[in-house]
Order: structure tokens, then sequence, then C-alpha cells
């Protein structure tokens, strides 16, 4: 691992990614004989403007080498538009292939490979001088008027918190499952965890990724053994430990394509209501006299990542940010020709371009402007090869954060939660609460 300035550029430390360089879901790794990997000539794939990177691949069938064979490669600007493409001549499975940007961005490469209908599939990416990576996104010249709008709107429902004891194994702390009112009729479903006796105690709130399901109380837990006054809130509002097909059902109905419901207008798209529960969620903590009026801090990945994110630019409470692979940015990157981040909100109209009405709304929900106003310190983890969450789209809420802040780089990491960051984050967060020992 190599640090610099804040920077943590990770090598070869990935959890959750078998083959590093490739990004197939663990599934279609499992039944898929080819392996392709794809490697740049630096180990921490950062590169100057103009210069060449050069990026290795090996192709393997069965676990050997295919031999003197054709793979077929892309060179995009992380996966967004077509920076070159053609046939690899492979010699004993091996070839290379080289590129360049004129600007700061990330190149990708991606090499595929199908025998026999067999498909695998390869990715890497080079970053060149990422730190310099400018946001798409634009800012609505009334986005303050109208978040204060929704907060005062939210302020004016009573908390109303309904606690229920949940049993679990560690006697040092407690554990409720907690509901509260939202906008709309809806209601917060979350969990709230302590340690045993009065504090005072750091608050630290948790924001889960994308998913069809309720979260469970290993949400809380493991913080509040830590020594945190801790919540979880889940996404949407429905009951969680439900059976399979409790959530099945949802997933083809109530939650069908959730990150884009209502999009087409601010009042009702969906995060509007999952944005201002985590507010209330951070209302509710705070009122706790066990908090320590010190320390709050707000912590996900990816769905949860770009939440927070949004939590931190949207609440003055919030002390401190941890943001692993963040969606919700870069909403209008495509307009650029660069990559926008999950959940990809804005179609494409009849003219094929950018839908302008919904590029409109998803402007007031777009990570990369709350970024702009996040002054406490946070960190970020990175993923080069990142499918889901564009390393671009992370950059572009990165270099506006204002605070003092740190990034782990995994050069050979897709949508995952990375080693390095992992270790990094557990470590900080028990300083910005004091809990360091």
């Amino acid at each position: 691992m190599m640090e610099k300035r804040g920077v943590k550029v990770a090598v070869g430390s990935v959890l959750f990614v078998v083959m590093a360089a490739l990004a197939l879901s663990a599934a279609e790794k499992a039944k898929s004989p080819v392996e392709i990997t794809v490697v740049t000539d630096r180990p921490d794939a950062m590169y100057r403007v103009g210069e060449k990177a050069t990026f290795a691949v090996e192709v393997k069938l069965n676990g050997q080498p295919v031999g003197d064979k054709e793979a077929s490669y892309q060179l995009s600007l992380d996966g967004a538009g077509d920076l070159g493409k053609g046939v690899l001549k492979l010699a004993q499975g091996k070839a290379t292939v080289s590129g360049s940007l004129d600007k700061p961005g990330i190149l990708r490469c991606m090499v595929w490979y199908s025998p026999s209908g067999e498909r695998g599939l390869g990715l890497a990416g080079a970053a060149y001088e990422p730190f310099k990576i400018q946001p798409t996104a634009v800012v609505p010249a009334d986005f303050d008027e109208f978040w204060n709008a929704q907060k005062a709107e939210l302020a004016k429902i009573p908390m109303d918190a309904k606690l229920e004891p949940v049993s679990q194994a560690d006697d040092k702390i407690e554990v409720f499952k907690l509901t509260m009112p939202n906008i709309g009729g809806s209601r917060i479903r979350a969990y709230l965890a302590k340690p045993k006796g009065p504090g005072p105690f750091p608050a630290i709130l948790s924001i889960p990724g994308a998913s069809f399901s309720g979260i469970s109380p290993g949400w809380a837990t493991g913080h509040a053994a830590q020594g945190f006054l801790s919540i979880a809130v889940g996404v949407h509002d429905i009951e969680s430990g439900q059976p399979p097909e409790y959530y099945d059902k949802l997933r083809t109905t109530a939650l069908l394509d959730y990150p884009k419901q209502g999009r087409e207008d601010r009042m009702t798209y969906y995060f509007r209501r999952v944005i201002l529960g985590n507010v209330r969620a951070v209302d509710y903590v705070t009122s706790r006299p066990e908090w320590n009026k010190k320390h709050m801090i707000v912590n996900g990945s990816s769905q949860g990542g770009g939440l927070s994110l949004v939590a931190a630019g949207l609440d003055s409470r919030i002390t401190a940010l941890a943001s692993n692979v963040p969606g919700l940015c870069d909403h209008n990157g495509r307009a650029f020709g660069r990559p926008a981040g999950w959940p990809r909100v804005v179609p494409d109209g009849p003219d094929g371009k950018l839908d302008p009405k919904i590029l409109q709304v998803a402007a007031y929900y777009d990570a990369v402007t709350f970024a702009r106003k996040i002054t406490v310190p946070a960190i970020m983890g990175v993923g080069l090869i990142d499918s889901t969450c564009p390393a671009t789209t992370n950059f572009s809420a990165y270099n506006l954060l204002r605070g003092p802040k740190q990034i782990d780089i995994a050069p050979l990491m897709g949508h995952a939660v990375g080693k390095s960051y992992t270790a990094m984050k557990e470590r900080w967060v028990l300083e910005q609460a004091g809990l360091k020992k």
C-alpha cells in the first residue's frame, strides 16, 4: 500500500473480489470457466494526463491459458463512450492494450472472450489526475430554499418514536426496533442500539445499500458494542424480519425499480422521503439523553454512501462522514460524455438527449451538490473498475469536500468493500468519536 497526501492506494487488498480485475457477479464467475485478468503497468494505476497506460491481459479457460486465440477489447471514459476497440491477438493467452487520456478521468479497458458461448469479461482502470476531475452536477438556484422547506415540513411532524426491545446475545448492549412518523403518512423503520448505562456516548447513523428488504439489528449492534449510540435506518417503509416471499413480492410490486419512482417531480421522487427520514433519525438520536452532544457520524456504502453524502451536506449536526463507493453522484454525467452514477435516474428523451424534466428533478438529489457543502472530516473508498458507481462520479464528489479528507483507492476493485478501506474506516470512526484508545 502506498500513502500520500491523505490518499491511500490499496494494491491487491479487496474483499469480495476473487479475480480482482473481473467485473462479474460471484454467481456469474462461478458458472463461467473463462477467467480474464486486466492490470495496468503501474500498481497504483495513477497517471498524468497525456501519459501512456499499458494494460496487460491474460485469458484462461478452465484454469489454463487459452493459447493463440483472439479476444475483443474496448477503451472508454470510465464506461462512457468509445475511445478505441478492436481484436487482441493472444499469444499463449496474453496480450497488451495501450491508451491515454488528454484530460483528467478514468481510462477503462474492457476485455471479453467468448469460446463456445461461454463469455468472460475483465476490466481495469487507469486514473488520470483524478483529483482534478470536476463535477457535472448543476446546482439549482433554489436548492437551499427547497431543502430548507422540506426540513421545515418534517419538523411539523411530531417525533412520536415507538421503541420495541429486541433480545440479543450481547448482555452489554441494548437493542430496540424503532419506528417514527415521516412525511406523507409514511414511517421510518430503524434499529437503535446502545451500551447499557446512561452514557454519554457518541452517535453514529448507518445507512444501507440498495436492496428490496428491510434491515436487521446487526446494522446497529456492531457500533453499539464499540461504545456508540447507534442507529441504522432502513430505506423502505417496510417491515423487517419477514419471510423471503414477502420481499420477493415487494421486488415486483411496490419496490419495483424504486430508485426511479416519482422521478418526474422533485416532490414525489422516492428519495425525498428517504433523505428526510435520515434527518429525522438524527433528530431522534441527538434528542436522547445518552448522546454526548459532540459526535454525530454518518456512514454508508453504495446507496448508503450517496445518502451519507446527502446527510452530511444537509444536516449541520453531522460531525464526520464515511462514504464508500457512493451512488447518487453526477446524475447528468452522460450529457458530458461521462458516466452517471447509480441509479442512472435520468433517461433519454425522444430526441436522444437526457430527458430535461427528469434532469431538472435529479439536480435536487445529486450527492455531488450536497458534497459542496460538507466541511466536516470525511473518508471515501473508491474502486477503479466500479461499473455501478463509477470512480469518475465518486471523485466528482470527493474533490468538492472542503474539510479534512482521506480517500482509499482500490485499482482492481469493482463495486465492493475494500479491505484497506474497511481497516481505515474502523480506525477513523473511533478516532472521530473520541473512542480510540
